[in-house]
């Protein structure tokens, strides 16, 4: 199930001004989007987790755009090349995320 926006931790203004991102902002995104707790954020999770990142860079986008971010995303920190995000991958995307 795709997180409601005011459900979506990526929204918050204090992760969005801070410029960093803490050990505790990363474990609470990854077990917020690892809804069934298994070590990876993956399927639906994923889908999940990128529509909500990228609504925070692009207001209006159809599901093209949305299908262009995931192989972004993916092609630069998917490191092992699973289709899904570690906490490790994740950090990076979120590394990624605050420098923009």
């Amino acid at each position: 199930r795709l997180l409601p926006v005011k459900e979506n931790f990526l929204e918050r203004q204090i992760f969005k001004d801070s410029g960093t991102v803490t050990r505790e902002d990363i474990e609470n995104i990854f077990s917020l989007y690892d809804r069934d707790g298994s070590g990876y954020i993956e399927n639906e999770e994923l889908k999940g987790f990128l529509k909500d990142l990228l609504s925070l860079i692009k207001k209006e986008y159809d599901f093209s755009d949305l299908e262009d971010f995931y192989v972004t995303i993916m092609k630069g920190c998917d490191t092992n090349r699973d289709g899904k995000l570690s906490k490790k991958e994740l950090t990076m995307v979120l590394m990624a995320l605050v420098q923009m």
